[in-house]
């Protein structure tokens, strides 16, 4: 028993160990969903924090059915503090159905002591909807 158990637990650190290199920051992902009639749309962030912000990796973004035919997609990311709100991000790009994946350029940066969002905005000319996830 205590060879299962010790087995089990060097299996634990193994995994740990690889899951994140040292001083790597471990990558957070938030999604969020939202619907205009029968048109719906899901946007998730991935993002990273590291030496006091966080930083945007990558978006995904999900459309479907009729929303992403004609239109536009567009991505906002900004924060929030004492100062006012602050753009730190915007791309607007062709609506599609189906999954599109961003990359987003390296260098943005949120204060982790801000109130960071990023909002996908799914339009077909006719109906929209804003999918906004929190960079916590």
């Amino acid at each position: 028993m205590k060879t299962v158990v010790r087995a089990g637990f060097v299996a634990m650190l193994a995994t740990a160990a690889l899951a994140a290199p040292a001083g790597a920051a471990p990558v957070k992902q938030v999604t969020s969903t939202c619907h205009a009639g029968q048109f719906s749309g899901m946007f998730t962030l991935r993002y990273e924090t590291s030496g006091g912000f966080h930083r945007p990796l990558g978006a995904i973004t999900t459309a479907g059915p009729y929303i992403g035919d004609v239109g536009t997609r567009s991505l906002k990311i900004s924060y929030t503090d004492g100062l006012g709100t602050h753009a730190v991000y915007a791309n607007v790009s062709p609506a599609s159905n189906g999954t599109y994946t961003e990359t987003l350029p390296s260098g943005l940066a949120i204060p982790a002591t801000a109130r960071g969002t990023a909002s996908t905005t799914f339009g077909n000319g006719a109906q929209s909807c804003v999918a906004t996830v929190p960079i916590t």
